[in-house]
């Protein structure tokens, strides 16, 4: 936990335990392909994220459906900063 405090305070580091979290969902299902692994990840996440969580018991449609829109356009954002920045 102490690493994880200490690492979590940048962006660059939280990229990094973002990065040693995806190697683990990749050990634990290793049957998956990539594609797999991914879409593995990405639940553990939503499953982790207490806003989520919240509103989802509270059946917060319109929230649920603002956050999916945002990670839909999150990704595509993040696809273009790995094409421009990250060669």
């Amino acid at each position: 936990m102490y690493l994880l405090k200490k690492y979590s305070k940048t962006e660059r580091g939280r990229i990094e335990i973002i990065r040693i979290m995806d190697d683990k969902v990749s050990d634990n299902y290793s049957e998956q392909t990539l594609y797999g692994n991914v879409y593995n990840y990405f639940i553990e996440f939503i499953i982790a994220n207490p806003f989520i969580v919240k509103c989802t018991f509270k059946k917060d449609k319109d929230s649920l459906t603002m956050l999916k829109s945002g990670i839909d356009k999150a990704f595509d954002e993040a696809i273009t900063y790995i094409e421009k920045e990250c060669r």
